[in-house]
């Protein structure tokens, strides 16, 4: 992701601005534009500077355009849109914010939403302030920097915009542009830009309402049906990820050496993907306790968090459970569970480790962990030896059973254990073999590793 991309991902809406999302839909029937409610209803000023109501009528048609890239040269597209309440127009019955629905715009996919927690920093407000209105075409919009996020109010939140001087005129026209940040899997997008209230802003701040008001929105009964949520397609279904699992890079050479083993290991996965379990299902029951680091919430999103439990329930059918059903799960998680690191080397925050959830787990339990950033040389880590237990160490807080102090109670053992040590390392003993032969391979490479 880039800084130009993310331009492309702004729209010009009415008298402000918005983002395009996309939501998650398994075909290609539509896509939002997040953006804030005042700008299609609420209070206006008169030419007098008298305040009065106004509401958008269905039927009314509004100017939105798009940014376009192409060889470097920035053009303008305009979006169709007519108002139409509760079918192109989704309000929020508190917040000031809005859902636009619009025709599919292809290419919109690598945005996601996250949670706003104390290490939420490095974020940006983006949109088009009435300043740039008549500048060229590609340098109409504004990045202002947060330098930090202050307290949350009734409907919204507060931030620190890094220039302590800028005023409401600096500001005006921002009102539904987004507050996000470029991640190295896209743009993480955290709220929109709320109405500017005041004259004179003081020193700099802004209001924004958090992403959460627009999960809100879909969720309302008038909306079910109307509107899927704000997460990618392979959220609601393994289906997308079927090519993306059991990977096994290795060098050309051996590429003939390691193909019968991908090949049954996603046969194998195939059996996940066509069970009811589903991403979706997964984050919802267990949400947070999928975490290492529980703020990390934004991961959910993101592809790498489940292309590694398709692999890990392809395991477990693999090696513990010839039916795997969603029904399963509670029972499953409180057997083996997989805990995921997004920003960080598995090894990187290991005294974190012992603030993330483990109830239901009996000691002796394994804790598989999988990370964006794959390991270097170590992939498993016993009891006892996460950190340095012979001195004084934090035990505030464990989130275990009474009695059960994760650091000497658990091993833990990295997902890539299973693809690098098991398969990888030793894949000319995989060489030539049927798929049950490999199977049954798998299965004995594999149970040890599950105490």
């Amino acid at each position: 992701m880039t800084p130009e991309i993310l331009k492309t991902y702004l729209v010009l809406v009415n008298e402000g601005s918005g983002c395009l999302f996309q939501p998650m839909i398994s075909d290609s029937s539509y896509t939002y534009i997040l953006t804030a409610k005042h700008l299609f209803e609420g209070i206006k000023l008169d030419e007098d500077g008298n305040p009065h109501n106004f509401t958008a009528i269905d039927g009314d048609l509004f100017p939105i355009r798009r940014l376009v890239l192409n060889n470097e040269t920035w053009s303008e597209e305009s979006i169709s849109f007519k108002f139409v309440r509760n079918e192109t127009y989704f309000p929020s019955d508190t917040a000031d914010a809005a859902i636009l629905k619009v025709s599919f715009i292809d290419g919109f996919n690598k945005i996601f939403q996250s949670d706003i927690s104390h290490q939420t920093v490095g974020y940006s407000l983006i949109g088009y302030p009435e300043l740039y209105r008549l500048r060229e075409i590609g340098n109409r919009n504004a990045i202002y920097h947060i330098t930090h996020l202050n307290a949350p109010g009734a409907h919204s939140y507060n931030a620190q915009l890094e220039n302590i001087n800028f005023a409401r005129e600096h500001i005006a026209g921002m009102s539904g542009g987004g507050i996000v940040k470029i991640t190295q899997e896209g743009i993480s997008i955290i709220g929109i830009q709320s109405e500017v209230t005041h004259q004179n802003f003081a020193g700099g701040q802004i209001e924004f309402v958090p992403i959460e008001y627009f999960n809100q929105i879909v969720a309302l009964p008038d909306n079910l049906g109307k509107l899927a949520p704000l997460h990618p397609p392979y959220y609601n279904s393994f289906s997308f990820l079927r090519d993306e699992a059991f990977i096994l890079e290795v060098d050309a050479i051996d590429e003939n050496d390691i193909a019968g083993a991908r090949t049954t290991l996603r046969n194998k996965a195939e059996e996940i993907v066509q069970s009811n379990i589903t991403p979706k299902a997964i984050k919802d029951l267990f949400e947070k306790r999928l975490l290492i680091l529980e703020e990390e919430t934004a991961c959910f999103s993101y592809k790498n968090i489940w292309i590694a439990w398709l692999e890990f329930l392809t395991i477990l059918k693999i090696v513990k459970y010839e039916k795997l059903e969603y029904e399963m799960l509670s029972e499953v998680f409180d057997s083996y569970r997989l805990k995921y690191i997004d920003g960080y080397g598995w090894t990187d925050v290991r005294k974190e480790f012992g603030k993330s959830d483990y109830v239901g787990l009996k000691p002796d339990s394994v804790i598989f962990v999988s990370s964006k950033t794959p390991p270097k040389t170590t992939y498993k880590i016993p009891k006892g030896k996460l950190i340095d237990i012979s001195t004084p160490y934090d035990k505030r807080g464990f989130k275990a059973d009474k009695g059960i102090d994760p650091f000497t109670s658990f091993d833990f053992v990295h997902l890539d254990y299973f693809k690098v040590k098991c398969i990888i390392e030793k894949l000319m003993e995989y060489k030539a073999m049927t798929e049950q032969q490999l199977l049954d391979k798998l299965k004995i490479e594999y149970h040890d590793l599950f105490g």
